[in-house]
């Protein structure tokens, strides 16, 4: 099964950010980055033991998921509403995890694993993103703490999901015949491994909701900002 915590981390907490909706190239924005406080989790105000996101931080997770599936003149382009919105939902998804794992005062993230969330922050071209964040004037602290942050939420997840989504074999054709799936119409003995691997992430997804959910419910939190 993958990493748990790669659910997180590969910007999956069941958002589905419309990357195909931004603007054309050629409307190319400015690289400056807009700021101001987007929303505040752990309490209703900045202060000691919250953490604050800034709208430069949707718009960047914004610009980073548009690159991630074209180029750098698309990652730069005018941002849609529904982008901005979804990236905010999903950084307040992993703040709401990163102060929870600051509350129960959990390990900090080891040096493997710091540099596994930079290797899956920079993605499969890291002279691109790193582009991208020379353009947007990201300087390498900001980096770093972006990288702790997901290293944190990753190590999080890790412990709180490894072990409760295994599915036992019998359980696995039982789910194959009875629920909705992709492999409709092919023999389970064939599609089996990309059965298994679906349905994992399937699950993987749907209990980093619930935590995310549950954590809204308890944890202050105030967004300021609605796109």
């Amino acid at each position: 099964m993958r990493h748990v915590g790669a659910a997180l981390l590969g910007g999956m907490l069941g958002v589905a950010v419309p990357v195909a909706t931004a603007q054309p190239p050629g409307e190319l924005a400015s690289a400056q980055r807009v700021d101001g406080i987007a929303a505040v989790i752990g309490a209703s105000a900045p202060g000691p033991g919250a953490l604050t996101l800034y709208r430069s931080d949707v718009e960047l997770r914004a610009r980073m998921a548009l690159l991630a599936s074209g180029s750098l003149p698309q990652a730069l382009a005018a941002l849609p509403a529904p982008l901005l919105e979804a990236s905010l939902t999903e950084l307040v998804g992993e703040a709401l995890i990163a102060v929870e794992s600051g509350r129960l005062s959990l390990a900090s993230p080891s040096e493997e694993s710091l540099a596994e969330a930079r290797t899956r922050l920079l993605g499969p071209d890291p002279r691109a993103t790193r582009e991208l964040l020379g353009a947007l004037g990201v300087s390498e602290v900001e980096l770093s703490a972006w990288v702790r942050r997901r290293a944190v939420v990753a190590g999080f997840l890790q412990a709180n999901l490894e072990g409760t989504l295994d599915v036992s074999p019998e359980a696995l054709e039982r789910s194959f015949a009875s629920e909705p799936h992709p492999f409709q119409g092919e023999r389970f003995a064939a599609a089996r491994a990309r059965f298994a691997a679906w349905l994992s992430e399937q699950r993987m997804q749907a209990a980093v909701r619930r935590w995310v959910e549950s954590l809204r419910e308890r944890t202050p939190h105030r967004v300021l900002v609605d796109y």
